[in-house]
């Protein structure tokens, strides 16, 4: 194996490196989208079910259709994002779906059918993925030696985003808890509220988050050199390995991931629409469902940071695999919770914690690992093309479960089988080589100059005018 190191242009003047540097910057910012957009959208759907159906008199199973249709949409549409993600950076990407979940959310206010709802819900959806498929690609960009725990504090945003669960239902049904006095102002005004205010956060955003750290004049993780690229058969951990994503569709490792995606994927996507009617089913009030719903995220904290450092450490394949069998037990768990056993429900926060917390971030180091960052966002979007399989029918079917057997209890056991099957499949991915039939070289920085950056990339230190 031969490594080499592209070449700062020549006539370049170092400046004094930043204090911090900037990759920390775009990981805090994507940090505040992922909460929001998390604790509305992902967390906070499952707070609004029951009172739009009671109030438009629309049954679970026919809301729940919503997530085949968005799901197909997104499926469709993922690809191309990560495409334009790797050609044209991550803020024309972020602009446009920030105000697609905006507008979306607005328009909620004022439905009045299913194919309205429909309508307005999957674009909401459809703008938090394409600001999802660009944000997550642009802060693995920014890093490879530390990119495990840079992925791992950037999903503390879909963790920390229990915290808007509480307002969230304040803000729809009210509060009075001392001297919280509030009446609520409804399922329609909140969304209305909720736009709004996500709409304000896009100049931050937009603003802050880059798409490489060469566009800068800086190299990942705030070296002082570029990464090292690799040719031959033998890759050791900290060599970048670059692919195309044609080259990466010709790997088993691309399908592999795939499918252990999408397996991973079933059970969150179930929880975020029918959380609250499964603890009401096990006997607990709404009340104390939409009380313990922050935990559900917050717990994941440690699986996030802990599996973040660990997946720098040590063997990447083998840590997500860990992390599939943890999700499959804390799975296992859920399906047993039951108001007369409490304490089995909060074993089900501590096990999924570490599980599902670990597996978000795991996924997208092994990613990097097997791939690189050339064509790092068209990868996230065609991995996330097999994912919306899970979002898109999970939900539909878990409905379809309940409404016909009384019970969740039967589709938890089957995901936690699924999930289990994910590990195995894990394991034998096997690591692409730079001289398998069908690649050529990996990168370097004068190839991707003029595709997939924003502008031209500066030597290390010197800003652009």
């Amino acid at each position: 194996m031969s490594l080499t190191h592209a070449a700062p242009e020549p006539g370049r003047t170092a400046r004094k490196k930043p204090l911090i540097f900037y990759g920390w910057w775009i990981v805090i910012t994507a940090v505040l989208l992922n909460i929001f957009q998390g604790g509305i959208l992902f967390y906070g759907f499952t707070l609004v079910l029951d009172p739009m159906t009671e109030e438009m008199r629309w049954t679970k199973t026919q809301v729940t259709i919503v997530f085949p249709i968005m799901g197909a949409a997104i499926a469709v549409l993922s690809p191309l994002i990560g495409s334009l993600f790797d050609r044209i950076g991550p803020r024309p990407l972020i602009a446009v779906g920030m105000t697609g979940m905006g507008g979306g959310l607005i328009m909620l206010h004022s439905v009045t059918s299913l194919p309205m709802f429909f309508l307005w819900f999957a674009l909401a959806n459809v703008g938090s993925a394409a600001m999802w498929l660009s944000v997550g690609p642009a802060v693995a960009n920014w890093f490879i030696r530390q990119r495990g725990r840079a992925l791992g504090i950037y999903t503390l945003g879909y963790a920390l985003a229990g915290i808007m669960a509480p307002p969230f239902y304040w803000l729809i049904d009210g509060v009075n808890r001392g001297p919280l006095q509030f009446d609520g102002v409804g399922w329609r005004d909140a969304f209305l509220i909720v736009g709004v205010l996500f709409l304000m956060l896009m100049p931050l955003a937009v603003l802050i988050i880059r798409h490489r750290p060469e566009n800068m004049g800086l190299y990942p993780d705030g070296a002082d050199e570029p990464p090292r690229q690799a040719f031959g058969t033998e890759l050791s951990d900290d060599v970048e390995m670059n692919t195309t994503a044609t080259q990466a569709l010709r790997t088993q490792a691309f399908w592999l991931m795939a499918v252990g995606s999408a397996l991973a994927f079933l059970t969150i996507a179930t929880l975020q629409v029918h959380w609250v009617p499964y603890l009401e089913s096990a006997g607990f009030s709404r009340d104390e469902a939409a009380f313990v719903l922050p935990l559900l995220p917050l717990s994941t904290v440690v699986g996030r940071l802990g599996f973040g450092f660990l997946a720098d450490i040590w063997d990447k394949k083998r840590i997500t695999a860990l992390a599939f069998a943890l999700q499959a037990a804390a799975i296992l768990m859920l399906s047993t919770i039951d108001v007369s056993r409490t304490w089995t429900l909060y074993l089900f926060f501590a096990m999924w914690g570490v599980g599902f917390g670990a597996t978000i971030v795991t996924r997208m180091t092994l990613q990097g690992y097997l791939f690189g960052r050339n064509s790092f966002g068209a990868l996230q979007g065609m991995l996330s093309m097999t994912s919306e399989a899970g979002f898109a029918f999970s939900p539909f079917i878990a409905s379809a479960v309940f409404e016909g057997l009384g019970t969740y209890r039967p589709i938890f056991v089957a995901f936690a089988a699924l999930s289990l099957l994910a590990a195995p499949l894990t394991l034998a991915i096997r690591r692409p080589s730079p001289d398998q039939r069908g690649f050529g070289r990996a990168p370097t920085r004068s190839d991707t100059r003029g595709a997939g950056q924003d502008v031209p990339a500066l030597a290390p230190g010197e800003e652009r005018q």
